[in-house]
C-alpha cells in the first residue's frame, strides 16, 4: 500500500532522517516510537505528502508521490489521506458536525452524503449529543474524538496521527488507543502513528523505533 524507499532529509548540515525504508500494509496499525527530536514527525510529514525528502521516494499503490503535483496532489491528499494532529486543529467558529464535514465539503461529495456519514461517525465515537457544540465546549478527549471523526470523513486509505495523545491525560490516552483499535477492526482502517507513548505498541501490528534519524 505505502512504501518509503531510502528516505533522507536534511536541514542545513543536520541529517534529520537517514536512509529510511518502511512498508505499510493495508488494514494495519503501524506505530513509530521516538523521543522529541528523533525525526518521527518529519518522517510522518514526508510519508503523508506534507513535506518532501531530499533523497528517496514514497509510493502509494506503486505510484510515486513525485508524479503528483499541484491540484492532483491536493486531491490525492484530501481523498486518500486523513490526519490527526496533537492540537486537534478544530475551527472554533464551527460546531462539531461542521468541523467533521469540512474535508468532505472540499472533496465535492454531496453535502447530504457527507453530513450523513459525519453523523454516523459521531455516533460511533459517542459524540451524538455534542453535534451542535463548539470546540470550546468540549473536553480535550472529546475534541480529539472530533478530530478522529474528521480524519475518517472521506473514507481515506490511510490515517496519519502525529503525537495524538500528547495533550491527553492518562485515561483519555487509553481511550484514544482503544478507539484506534476499534476503528481499525470496524473499517479495516490503516493507521500510521508517530508517538512517544509506548502503549501504542500493544495495539500495533508493526512497531518501530526512530532514533537519530534511523529506523529500527
Amino acid at each position: 500500500m505505502l512504501k518509503a524507499v531510502n528516505i533522507s532529509k536534511y536541514f542545513g548540515k543536520i541529517n534529520v532522517l537517514n536512509n529510511i525504508n518502511l512498508e505499510v500494509k493495508k488494514g494495519s496499525i503501524v506505530s513509530i516510537y521516538g523521543k522529541s527530536g528523533a525525526g518521527k514527525s518529519t518522517l510522518l510529514y514526508i510519508l503523508s505528502t506534507l513535506d518532501e525528502a531530499n533523497t528517496g521516494e514514497v509510493f502509494f499503490d506503486s505510484v510515486s508521490i513525485k508524479e503528483l503535483t499541484g491540484n492532483k496532489l491536493s486531491e490525492f491528499r484530501n481523498k486518500r489521506i486523513g490526519f490527526i494532529f496533537q492540537f486537534h486543529n478544530l475551527l472554533e467558529e464551527f460546531n462539531v458536525l461542521e468541523n467533521v464535514c469540512v474535508p468532505g465539503y472540499v472533496s465535492k461529495t454531496k453535502n447530504s452524503e457527507i453530513e450523513s456519514r459525519a453523523i454516523e461517525l459521531l455516533k460511533i465515537l459517542d459524540l451524538s449529543e455534542r453535534i451542535t457544540h463548539k470546540p470550546s465546549q468540549l473536553s480535550g478527549g472529546e475534541q480529539q474524538r472530533v478530530a478522529i471523526a474528521r480524519s475518517l470523513i472521506n473514507s481515506p486509505d490511510i490515517i496519519f496521527a502525529d503525537e495524538p495523545t500528547g495533550n491527553l491525560d492518562t485515561e483519555n490516552s487509553k481511550n484514544f488507543i482503544e478507539l484506534i483499535k476499534k476503528l481499525n477492526k470496524k473499517f479495516n482502517q490503516t493507521f500510521v502513528i508517530v508517538t512517544h507513548n509506548k502503549d501504542f505498541v500493544k495495539v500495533s501490528d508493526f512497531s518501530y523505533i526512530i532514533d537519530k534519524g534511523k529506523l529500527s
